[in-house]
């Protein structure tokens, strides 16, 4: 697949032609950390987990995603996700985040459907974080999506 080059008009065919279409999955595999208190895409260490895409027919997704999350306080460790771009806005929110208590290491997933996008449109998913205290370690981070029929 080539890559855009430099000067040349997108249109928003050109961009769908480049963004994953159907199921895809991303995974950051390396150490992040945050002591933010409210959601934040940026962590400590590995780099953003995001994930492009394009909406189906059905205006409508499921996202998955998952981690491995543990908190120096033993608190409340939250992962959630926002999505942005021509496909439309979702916020971070709390109903659809994988939440880990205490500070022992522990995998956990939570999948959404999202409905409501602009069909044909391009979007990102991207991870975001927060605790409620203390630092949360966040490895093998991971947001998959699937397109929901029409």
């Amino acid at each position: 697949m080539a890559a855009f080059q430099a000067g040349q008009q997108l249109t928003a065919a050109a961009l769908n032609s480049k963004a994953p279409v159907g199921h895809a999955q991303t995974t950051v595999v390396g150490t992040a950390t945050t002591t933010s208190t409210s959601y934040v895409d940026a962590v400590s260490g590995a780099g953003l987990c995001t994930q492009a895409f394009v909406v189906p027919a059905s205006g409508a997704i499921v996202v998955t995603i998952s981690a491995a999350m543990d908190n120096s306080g033993g608190s409340y460790t939250y992962m959630t996700f926002r999505i942005s771009g021509a496909a439309g806005t979702v916020n971070s929110l709390t109903d659809n985040a994988a939440i880990h208590f205490g500070t022992d290491d522990g995998t956990h997933e939570k999948t959404t459907t999202v409905t409501g996008l602009t069909p044909g449109s391009a979007g990102t998913i991207t991870a975001t974080h927060k605790v409620d205290a203390g630092t949360g370690t966040y490895d093998y981070r991971s947001i998959t999506w699937t397109p929901v029929p029409a």
